[in-house]
C-alpha cells in the first residue's frame, strides 16, 4: 500500500475542516499508514493561523481517536487473531508486531494502551491485541480513552503555541519533520514523567 503524503492529508483537511480531521484520524487509528502526529501538529498551526478554532479541533481529534481505538478493540474481539495475521499486513500489522506488543502488555500492562498512543506504528496495535487476549471493555476503555486525550490534546496544543516557531522553519523543514521534532519532545517528557514515577515508587517500597 503506497504511503499517503502528509501534504496531502493535509490538504485534506484544510479543504474538509473538522470532518476531515476526524475521518483521517480513524482511518490511520485502524492501521492505514497516515503520518497521525504530523496531521494534529498541522491542525494546531492551522488554528495559529485562525483556519481552524482550538476547542472544535480538539473535540473532532478526539472523536476521532476513540471511533479508531474503539474500532481496532472490536476487531480484535470479533475477528479474532488468524484473520488478523491473515490480513493485518494490509495494514501494516504483522505476526511479528502483535508478538511484540503482547509483550509490552506482559511487562507494563495498562500502561501499554495509555503510552502507546506516542509511539507510531503500535498505537494501532495495542487495541486489536486487548481484544485478541480478551481484556474486559471496562479495563481497556480507561487507560486507552485517556491516552486518545492526552495524546490529540498534546499535538495540536504544540502546533498551536509552536505556530510561530513553525512558521519560520518551514523554509528549512517540512511539516512532518517539524511534527517529529514537536513528537520527540513529547515522548521524552512522557518517558521523563514515567521514569520519575517509578523512582519514587521504588523509594517507598
Amino acid at each position: 500500500m503506497s504511503r499517503i503524503s502528509g501534504g496531502e492529508l493535509v490538504g485534506f483537511i484544510h479543504h474538509y475542516g473538522y470532518i476531515g480531521l476526524t475521518a483521517i484520524l480513524i482511518l490511520g487509528i485502524v492501521g492505514l499508514p497516515l503520518p497521525d502526529e504530523t496531521i494534529l501538529t498541522a491542525v494546531g498551526y492551522f488554528v495559529y493561523k485562525g483556519s481552524l478554532l482550538y476547542f472544535p479541533s480538539l473535540f473532532f481529534g478526539i472523536l476521532g481517536g476513540l471511533l479508531g481505538i474503539t474500532l481496532s478493540y472490536a476487531l480484535g474481539v470479533f475477528i479474532g487473531r488468524p484473520l488478523v495475521v491473515r490480513y493485518g499486513r494490509y495494514i501494516h500489522i504483522t505476526e511479528k508486531l502483535l508478538i511484540r506488543v503482547e509483550q509490552y502488555f506482559e511487562k507494563y500492562g495498562a500502561v501499554t494502551l495509555f503510552g502507546g498512543f506516542f509511539i507510531p506504528g503500535v498505537r494501532h496495535v495495542t487495541a486489536i491485541v486487548a481484544g485478541l487476549s480478551g481484556i474486559p471493555y471496562g479495563k481497556f476503555a480507561f487507560p486507552s480513552y485517556l491516552g486518545v486525550c492526552v495524546w490529540v490534546t498534546v499535538f495540536i496544543t504544540l502546533g498551536r503555541f509552536a505556530g510561530p516557531q513553525i512558521a519560520g522553519i518551514t523554509g528549512r523543514l517540512t511539516m512532518t519533520e517539524a511534527a517529529w521534532i514537536l513528537a520527540v519532545m513529547a515522548l521524552s517528557g512522557f518517558l521523563g514523567l514515567i521514569l520519575v514515577k517509578t523512582m519514587v515508587n521504588r523509594q517507598k517500597s
